[in-house]
């Protein structure tokens, strides 16, 4: 038997084995009946609750959840159900401005049941570890921590030489192509009647391309759509420092290797996905210089350490907020409690950085205009009581 038979009947042997775990992943999931029941649907009303009772929309379906979520699940089981349209706002976040596509909270109650036991059951198997947007135990936080341990591992083999690759994708939601999505369904879901569903939330949306913000299942769709682009760089190209929050990449390349020619295979394969990175924001960046990944500041010293600075941006809204907070308190209204969970937020922000200086800055900004420190929730206390 020659060596090409072999490779050829390990592969076979390979994609079997992977074959018969993703169809008992699907019996195990079952049907239409078991991953919508009843008892799931009114799990996920709840969860849509959480957060958001002080609207009275949510209000009314928390009153009228047990007999709204029998309905609903008639109807889904009957096939009958359809999706409302979504409510069109844009939202300021951060200095950046997105449109948002909130979906009623009656549709987001069978579309949070529908992510949690379908899509992501099906979906996360094939995803690479260092993908860590919109996943429970993950997020922010562990991205940014998955690329320090990547800085670590190639400081530990190749000291400070090599690259950064800096990748974001172009319009990453707006332009997502259905019918790629349309593909992973007719793959991943084998049973007819939650794959019809599921093409429904796709067809909820006008067009061709593009998956809506603020929607669970979009969300779902679009962490798992670059899977194949993720495991070919890490699995055929052999690229261990790589990983991505959402649309931005980062790949350490090492000293060896041509990084310009890691980014064409890069841009080709996402071009096969319908994925279009942007040129502008996508740079090639020598280790022994600061880079930027998700708006933080990194920076591999001579010695291995990872030095991360948050966002600049961010010292200067959190002093305007605190002095915009001082009228609202001193007029009453805003409680103190109000403020000390918001100052507490920009606080461990800051804090989670490499940035002691500019946590002593807010400090003492917050003391010049309340004349107490902000470190103790008990000084907050203290004038709660004399309100």
């Amino acid at each position: 038997m020659t060596s090409e038979q072999r490779h050829k009947n390990r592969y076979d042997r390979r994609r079997a084995k992977r074959e018969a775990k993703r169809r008992e992943r699907c019996e195990t999931i079952g049907g239409l009946e078991t991953a919508l029941s009843y008892n799931e649907l009114f799990k996920a009303g709840k969860k849509c609750c959480n957060g958001v009772r002080w609207k009275h929309s949510v209000q009314r379906f928390e009153a009228h959840l047990f007999s709204g979520t029998a309905i609903r699940h008639k109807q889904v089981i009957s096939g009958v159900f359809q999706f409302d349209k979504y409510v069109h706002f844009p939202l300021n976040e951060r200095g950046k401005t997105r449109q948002i596509d909130a979906p009623r909270i009656q549709d987001r109650q069978v579309q949070k049941a529908y992510t949690k036991n379908v899509l992501l059951p099906l979906y996360q198997p094939s995803m690479i570890w260092n993908n860590g947007a919109s996943l429970e135990g993950k997020g922010f936080e562990f991205s940014l921590n998955m690329l320090k341990n990547d800085l670590h591992r190639h400081f530990r083999k190749y000291g400070r030489e090599g690259y950064v690759i800096l990748i974001d994708f172009k319009q990453f939601f707006p332009s997502a192509p259905h019918d790629e999505l349309y593909r992973r369904h007719e793959y991943f879901i084998t049973d007819p009647r939650l794959k019809a569903f599921g093409d429904s939330i796709i067809a909820s949306v006008k067009g061709d391309v593009g998956m809506p913000l603020g929607v669970e299942p979009s969300q779902a769709e679009m962490i798992a759509l670059p899977s194949p682009l993720d495991n070919y760089m890490k699995c055929q190209l052999s690229l261990k420092g790589f990983g991505h929050y959402m649309d931005d990449y980062y790949i350490l390349v090492p000293p060896d290797r041509d990084p310009r020619k890691i980014l064409k295979a890069f841009i080709n394969k996402s071009n096969g996905l319908g994925l279009h990175i942007s040129h502008s924001k996508t740079k090639i960046v020598p280790l022994v210089k600061r880079f930027k990944y998700c708006k933080a500041k990194f920076y591999l010293t001579e010695t291995g350490k990872v030095i991360v600075n948050g966002n600049r941006d961010a010292m200067k809204r959190d002093k305007r907020k605190i002095t915009a907070f001082g009228s609202k308190v001193f007029c009453g209204e805003m409680s103190y409690e109000d403020l000390w969970t918001s100052t507490n937020g920009m606080l461990a922000y800051l804090e989670n950085y490499n940035d002691h200086n500019k946590v002593l800055k807010l400090r003492r900004h917050f003391y010049s205009i309340f004349k107490f420190s902000p470190e103790k929730i008990e000084n907050f206390r203290k004038r709660s009581t004399r309100q």
